[in-house]
């Protein structure tokens, strides 16, 4: 329904300019088919306040118009990088006659805090990039996930990170604990006030009472959602799991029955693991930043090497007086003296120090004896 929007409570970031009241809000939503499912269309019943760090990096779509910023929340999202949002793909996709066409990020704000209406130290921050997955299906409702790149970077809140595809569900993880955010509607009507809430994983792909197929294992899973779980305005919230102590963002609110109150569906991040870190990873800046990128034609950080005495071996050169033979090289165990580059004027002795220094600066690493150097390091 349309409704008049009072002046939304916002400290906005450098660009934004405060939202402004008598806009219009979110339209009337289209009634839902019973006989399929749908994107959530209902509340996160019986939800609790945020209670855990975790919380913090539950985000809110927001609708923008140039720097102006309407409070209706239309989706949920997850902070995993201090500049990369996660969230599903329906919400960043609009049909176009027989054409998916992906939102602008000039469209889009992501809200940080706990409610748009209540929380007066909530923030806006604008998106400058989208980028929904390229397989996404808006019919099978498969690969429903999307990413969004905010600035400035959200430094005050730190981010949850992706689960790896090492840790991902299998069928052994039936019966874990699911933890549910978002803004959605809850069961007395309201919305744009952050809750969350437990569940419970039922199964692998959508393996419940009342999926309407078997869905995708290796990209969703499912839960029952009698007593909570996420709905309307929690499309695109996360599903947090704790791995050893540590909570990660396993999955991503896609669709459930249309009435939020038999299934729900997730996409599994863990199946995106590597188009994801692609996204966030920095790209090559090609100027002298003090590391090599070899994807660069022209990188002032790679230059030939000298084969002189300047405390670094390099290994291609025929003769460099820096790359002495060092005893105990050779013997499997990266020494304190040792490196994989020889840096610090250590023995460059690859065959025991592990190290990858070429590619992508945010894959990089270096052992020096026993200690990793580099954003790569595993």
């Amino acid at each position: 329904m349309y409704r008049n929007l009072r002046l939304l409570p916002l400290l906005l970031v450098p660009g934004l300019a405060l939202v402004v009241a008598g806009a219009s809000g979110c339209a009337d939503r289209a009634p839902v088919d019973t006989a399929a499912p749908s994107v959530v269309t209902q509340p996160i019943m019986n939800g609790y306040g945020p209670d855990a760090p975790r919380h913090a990096a539950t985000v809110a779509l927001l609708q923008r118009s140039s720097t102006t910023v309407y409070p209706d929340i239309y989706c949920s999202g997850t902070l995993v990088t201090p500049d990369v949002v996660v969230t599903a793909a329906h919400c960043l996709t609009s049909q176009r006659g027989k054409k998916l066409v992906t939102t602008a990020p000039e469209q889009v704000a992501i809200y940080f805090g706990d409610g748009t209406y209540t929380d007066s130290n909530g923030a806006a921050y604008a998106a400058v990039e989208t980028l929904v997955y390229p397989g996404y299906d808006a019919n099978a409702l498969v690969n429903d996930i999307a990413l969004i790149r905010i600035s400035p970077p959200m430094t005050a809140i730190a981010p949850v990170p992706v689960l790896p595809h090492a840790l991902g569900f299998s069928s052994a993880n039936v019966g874990e604990t699911l933890n549910f955010a978002g803004f959605g509607e809850d069961e007395n009507g309201a919305y744009n006030t952050k809750l969350q809430a437990d569940g419970v994983l039922a199964g692998l792909g959508c393996a419940v009472s009342g999926c309407w197929n078997a869905g995708v294992a290796a990209s969703q899973f499912s839960y029952t959602q009698y007593d909570s779980g996420p709905c309307f305005g929690d499309s695109g919230g996360p599903a947090f799991v704790n791995r050893g102590g540590t909570w990660y963002l396993a999955g991503v609110t896609s669709y459930g029955d249309n009435t939020c109150t038999q299934y729900g569906v997730s996409t599994r991040v863990d199946a995106y693991e590597g188009w994801i870190a692609d996204f966030a990873a920095p790209a090559p800046t090609c100027v002298s930043d003090g590391f090599c990128d070899a994807s660069c034609a022209d990188d002032p950080d790679c230059a030939a090497p000298t084969c002189v005495a300047d405390g670094f071996c390099d290994a291609s050169c025929a003769a460099d007086p820096d790359c002495g033979a060092a005893e105990g090289c050779g013997d499997g165990v990266c020494a304190a003296d040792e490196s994989c580059d020889g840096r610090y004027g250590t023995t460059l002795c690859d065959a025991d120090c592990a190290g990858k220094m070429t590619g992508k600066p945010a894959g990089r690493f270096c052992y020096v004896g026993d200690t990793c150097e580099g954003d790569g390091c595993p």
